[in-house]
């Protein structure tokens, strides 16, 4: 299944993915996702992931797994994952879960770029 609202863009050393959905609650969108991730660490080992969730609302706790997921495929390829944007509404899911410990997480994408391409792996 195609997912048409994740937007890749691959820099020197670095993939930035944005989704640009703002609801992730549906099961096709939260599969797409999860396959258009894996196919992200497919086309880019040793990644250095950047996702930015700035124009995500609202997601399910099933798109935490797939977060989760894909954290431990890239470590296991031996490259880094950090999540940028997340909004405010969204940051007590991440607490009461603990995976803002996980996750690097940056305020904006830009921000983490910036770190990522100035500490290559």
């Amino acid at each position: 299944m195609p997912c048409d609202f994740l937007f890749i863009q691959a820099y020197d050393n670095v993939v930035l993915a944005k989704v640009t959905k703002e609801r992730l609650l549906d099961p096709s969108s939260i599969t797409a996702l999860g396959e258009a991730l894996t196919q992200i660490l497919d086309r880019y080992p040793r990644i250095s992931l950047v996702l930015d969730l700035a124009d995500v609302g609202y997601m399910s706790s099933a798109v935490l797994g797939k977060l989760i997921a894909t954290h431990k495929q890239v470590k296991a390829l031996k490259g880094r994952m950090c999540l940028a944007g997340t909004r405010p509404v969204l940051l007590p899911l991440f607490k009461v879960t603990n995976l803002d410990k996980v996750f690097e997480m940056y305020p904006e994408a830009e921000f983490a770029m910036r770190q990522y391409r100035s500490k290559p792996l």
